[in-house]
């Protein structure tokens, strides 16, 4: 096999969705009663009496045109120990069970870097109003500092992986992906998963328990199993 024909090969192989094992514990979560659920930022512990369940938001190897590009996946872990949580540790839920479960998949792709000098400088001139605005400083400033950078750009897009909008992705650079887990509590749901290729779960912080038309309006780009 020539090597051009094996990079493609391994590139469309960089797909992260939940082993035998973390599925088993998934499910195993389902009419289970926790005594509380808890994030860390880039956790969700969701912790019985002598274990707890962990999902973590890890950082992989994406399949794209640009090697730095990464794709955030979410890892499912069983320990035997009681949890004891960290000092920033906080509480989303305690005492209330779980009723279904449902694990949350999406595709993830990059587009085409733009190198055409004329899309470059456009992109860089508004980059240097905002760093400007931001920082304070002139945009000659700005310029000094970028001095030497590579101008390429590419977006990094999320969506249905059966979506039409998934089948016209160029499969070399897309990943396809388990980002985690929806818990229904009660009338409410808990989305622990990895949103918009972001880094940890942030957005629990500011909002864990959403009502059905809540849960709707994130789940546009996202397949549930």
């Amino acid at each position: 096999m020539r090597l051009t024909a094996v990079v493609r090969h391994l590139r469309k192989k960089l797909n992260y969705t939940f082993n035998e094992i973390e599925k088993d514990i998934i499910q195993r979560l389902k009419n289970s009663e926790p005594k509380r659920i808890w994030t860390e930022f880039i956790k969700v512990i969701i912790e019985f009496e002598e274990y707890y369940i962990e999902l973590e938001c890890v950082p992989e190897i994406a399949s794209s045109q640009n090697k730095a590009d990464e794709a955030m996946t979410a890892k499912v872990r069983e320990f035997k120990k009681s949890y004891s949580p960290h000092k920033n540790a906080k509480v989303l839920a305690e005492n209330k069970p779980i009723t279904e479960v449902k694990t949350v998949r999406t595709l993830l792709y990059f587009t085409d870097s733009i190198t055409e000098p004329a899309k470059v400088k456009k992109i860089d001139s508004k980059w240097n109003r905002m760093l400007s605005k931001i920082a304070g400083i002139r945009k000659s400033e700005i310029e000094k500092l970028l001095e030497g950078t590579t101008s390429s750009y590419h977006d990094e897009i999320i969506c249905k992986p059966n979506s039409d909008k998934a089948k016209k992705v160029n499969e070399e650079f897309s990943n396809l992906i388990d980002v985690g887990i929806i818990l229904e509590i009660g009338e409410r749901y808990l989305p622990a998963f990895v949103q918009g290729n972001g880094y940890g779960f942030a957005h629990l912080e500011r909002n864990a328990l959403l009502k059905s038309e809540e849960l709707k309006g994130i789940l546009t780009e996202y397949e549930l199993n």
